[in-house]
C-alpha cells in the first residue's frame, strides 16, 4: 500500500508538468514563430522573435521568486494546490486573450500574460517535490518529471506541428488549455498534502526580499543556478531558432518548416523522455556532479555538429546528442536543487533557481540579434555563430560546477551520493 501511495504521489507532482512543458514549448519553439513569421517583415524575424520572447521570459522570471515565497506563506492555509488553481485560473484566461491577438502589439500583450501566469502556477508547481519526497527519491522524482517535460514538449512538437501546418494557431492555443486544465484536475486528485496544521516558519516579507540570498551561506546553490543558467543559455538557443535553421539551411517555406522542424522536435523530445529514467536513476547513484559534467559534454558535441548539419537525419542525429545531455544534466540539476533548497523556503528557493531557468530562455532571445547580425556582416554565418556561441555555453556551464564541488555544503550530500 505505501508503494502504490509512493507511486501515487510522485505521478501527482510530476503530471502537470507535462502542461506546462506543452505550454512553454508549444508556445516558444512552433505557436509563437509561426505566428511572426505570419505577421510579416521578411528580414528581421530572429530579431523580433528574440526581444519579444525575452521581454515575456524575463517577466516570467521576475515573477518567480515572489510567487514562490508566497507559495510558502500561503501553504499553511491553501497548501501548494490553492495557488496552483489561482494560476490555473489567470493562466486559462490570458491563453484565451492570447488567442485573439491579430496584430504584432497584442501577440506580445498576450505572451507576456501568458507567461506571468504560468510563472505563477510554476511556483506552486515546483514545491510540491521537496514538500513530499525524502531526499533519497528525488533523483528518481527529477527523472519522472523530465520525462514529464520531455512527454509534454512531445506532444506540443508532434500536434501542435500538425495543427499549425493546417493554418491555425487557434486550435493550438485551445488544446493547449485543454491539457492544462486536464493535468491540473490529475494533481487535485492524486496530491495528498499534510493534513495537519502546518506551523507558518516565516514572517511576512518585503517584495524585495524574495529575492534575498545570503551568498555565503548558500555558495552551492549559487553556483548551481549559474550553472543550470548557461546550461539552458545553449539548449534555449538552439531550440528557439531551429524553426528558422531549418526553413534557412533546408530550404523550407514557413508552413513547411513549422511542420519538419515539429517532426524533428518531436523526435528529440522523444529520445530526451526516453532517457530521464535512467538518468534519474544514475543520479541517485552516481552522484550530482558527475552526471551534469557528462550532459555539458554531450550537450557541446552535439551543437558544434549542428554547424555541418545539411539533412532533417544529420539534423536529427547531433540534436540527440544534446537530447542525451539534457537529460542526464537536466535530472542532476533539479535533485541538486531539492537537496539544497531548505524545507521552510522550498517555494522560495526553486523560485529563485528559476532565474536560471526562465532567465536563461529569456537570454536566448536575444541571441536572435546575434543570428541577424552574423548574417549582415556574413550572408549564411548567423547559425553558425550562434551554435559556437551554444558551445560556448555549455563549456562555461561546467565550468561553473567547480564552485557547486568546493562548497562546504557537498560533505552534508555526501551519504546520498555514495549510495
Amino acid at each position: 500500500m505505501r508503494h502504490l501511495q509512493s507511486l501515487r504521489t510522485l505521478f501527482g507532482i510530476s503530471v502537470f508538468w507535462l502542461a506546462l512543458s506543452m505550454l512553454f514549448d508549444g508556445l516558444n519553439a512552433l505557436v509563437l514563430p509561426s505566428q511572426l513569421l505570419a505577421l510579416g517583415g521578411e528580414g528581421a524575424e530572429a530579431t523580433r522573435l528574440g526581444l519579444v520572447s525575452f521581454v515575456g521570459l524575463l517577466a516570467a522570471m521576475l515573477v518567480q521568486p515572489v510567487a514562490g515565497a508566497l507559495s510558502d506563506e500561503l501553504r499553511p492555509r491553501w497548501g501548494r494546490r490553492g495557488l496552483l488553481a489561482l494560476g490555473v485560473l489567470l493562466l486559462l484566461t490570458s491563453l484565451l486573450f492570447y488567442r485573439m491577438a491579430q496584430t504584432l502589439i497584442a501577440v506580445f500583450l498576450g505572451y507576456l500574460l501568458v507567461q506571468v501566469a504560468a510563472s505563477l502556477a510554476q511556483a506552486a508547481q515546483q514545491g510540491f517535490l521537496p514538500d513530499l519526497i525524502s531526499p533519497e527519491q528525488r533523483g528518481v522524482a527529477s527523472g519522472l518529471k523530465g520525462f514529464m517535460d520531455l512527454a509534454g514538449a512531445m506532444l506540443a512538437f508532434v500536434v501542435l506541428g500538425e495543427l499549425l501546418n493546417r493554418g491555425g494557431s487557434s486550435t493550438a492555443l485551445l488544446v493547449i488549455g485543454g491539457v492544462i486544465l486536464l493535468a491540473f484536475i490529475l494533481t487535485l486528485l492524486l496530491v495528498r498534502e499534510p493534513t495537519e496544521p502546518i506551523q507558518p516558519t516565516l514572517q511576512h516579507r518585503a517584495l524585495w526580499e524574495a529575492f534575498r540570498l545570503d551568498l555565503r551561506e548558500h555558495h552551492a546553490f549559487v553556483w548551481l543556478i549559474v550553472s543550470r543558467f548557461c546550461f539552458l543559455l545553449g539548449t534555449y538557443a538552439v531550440g528557439r531558432f531551429l524553426l528558422l535553421f531549418v526553413a534557412e539551411r533546408l530550404r523550407l517555406d514557413p508552413t513547411q518548416a513549422a511542420e519538419e522542424t515539429g517532426i524533428l522536435l518531436g523526435l528529440l523530445t522523444l529520445v530526451t523522455a526516453l532517457a530521464h529514467p535512467l538518468a534519474g536513476w544514475s543520479t541517485d547513484r552516481l552522484g550530482r556532479l558527475p552526471l551534469m559534467l557528462a550532459g555539458a559534454a554531450l550537450s557541446a558535441l552535439g551543437v558544434l555538429l549542428l554547424i555541418l548539419a545539411q539533412s532533417q537525419g544529420q539534423i536529427l542525429l547531433f540534436g540527440s546528442l544534446m537530447a542525451l545531455g539534457s537529460a542526464a544534466f537536466a535530472s542532476a540539476n533539479w535533485a541538486y536543487t531539492a537537496d539544497l533548497a531548505p524545507q521552510a523556503e522550498a517555494g522560495r528557493f526553486f523560485g529563485l533557481a528559476n532565474i536560471g531557468t526562465a532567465g536563461a530562455a529569456a537570454a536566448a532571445g536575444l541571441f536572435g540579434l546575434l543570428v541577424d547580425g552574423a548574417n549582415t556582416l556574413l550572408p549564411g554565418s548567423g547559425y553558425t555563430v550562434l551554435f559556437l556561441a551554444c558551445a560556448l555555453a555549455f563549456g562555461v556551464s561546467a565550468l561553473a560546477l567547480r564552485g557547486v564541488r568546493s562548497s562546504p555544503e557537498i560533505p552534508l550530500l555526501s551519504t546520498l551520493e555514495s549510495h
